[in-house]
């Protein structure tokens, strides 16, 4: 027993134990500090595309609110006088505010989104900073400054008393994550397409400003004529409208909804945006050097 404890043989479980977990640690620090770099990597540019586009003056932030209210001003007053009834609730303010603050975000992380790897070119330099992470700096700052001002401006509605509060604020993330997803994936398509063919934004700016009067932004799809409804039932972003109108208003169910037609087109176009990336990446950087 003296011999075996004195050769060390009785301590190499408790040895292999300790080289265990270094090599735990060792590993899962490996995993950790990549992630770490690309976190801080995406938060730079995040602060540099809103110190560049809102400028060193705090007033800059604010069109980022003053936008979608001078939006949702001036269509309260054009239907105030022409609608007899509101679509939805007992609220004209809350029911354009739920639809022009999403149609209105989604619209800026699309069009913000495809113009990232023109703008950030020279950043590409730096090896730390990839050709995905320029376009997805400029999504997310649009997505977070989506989601504060949509608290902003329907908090300041339900705070006037006249307005209820949300009957399901996850039905609502859900609705802005989804069309998040859709946006970042079709704008990052878009900026790739447009460094081979500058034409596409033309083109393709054209085709989405009609989203703006199809999509369920001043009406409810679900009063229009059944051959009119099955026609934007096509349209998922009437469709992300929907499903954010039905998380706010308790009693809307809506039969025009397919959130698996909406997931598929959010989770494909993200899927895109990074398989064509990847495919162009090297054409992408031979351009900007």
């Amino acid at each position: 027993m003296v011999t075996f404890l004195a050769s060390g043989e009785a301590l190499l479980p408790f040895r292999r134990l300790r080289i265990f977990g270094r090599d735990a640690r060792t590993a899962a620090h490996d995993l950790v500090e990549p992630l770490t770099i690309q976190g801080r990597v995406l938060l730079a540019l995040m602060l540099r595309e809103a110190r560049t586009r809102y400028g060193r003056q705090r007033v800059g932030y604010l069109w980022a609110l003053i936008e979608p209210i001078l939006h949702i001003a001036i269509f309260y007053a054009i239907f105030q006088y022409t609608l007899r009834i509101v679509p939805l609730g007992n609220s004209l303010a809350m029911f354009l505010a739920t639809g022009l603050a999403t149609y209105i975000g989604f619209s800026h992380v699309m069009n913000r989104t495809q113009g990232g790897f023109a703008s950030n070119e020279a950043l590409l330099a730096y090896p730390v900073v990839s050709v995905m992470d320029v376009f997805l700096g400029r999504a997310l700052l649009e997505l977070a400054t989506w989601i504060t001002v949509t608290v902003i401006i329907l908090g300041a509605l339900i705070a006037s008393g006249l307005d209820p509060l949300p009957q399901s604020v996850l039905m609502m993330v859900s609705a802005i994550l989804l069309l998040f997803g859709l946006g970042f994936g079709v704008g990052v398509l878009i900026g790739i397409a447009a460094q081979f063919v500058p034409s596409v934004d033309n083109l393709t700016s054209i085709a989405f400003r009609i989203l703006y009067f199809t999509s369920g932004v001043f009406f409810l799809p679900d009063a229009l004529p059944p051959s009119v409804r099955d026609v934007l039932a096509w349209n998922p972003v009437l469709q992300g409208i929907t499903l954010f109108r039905m998380g706010y208003y308790g009693n809307y169910d809506s039969h025009m909804l397919d959130l698996n037609y909406l997931v598929i087109w959010s989770a494909v176009s993200v899927l895109a945006a990074f398989l064509v990336e990847r495919l162009t990446r090297k054409a992408l950087l031979s351009r900007s050097f």
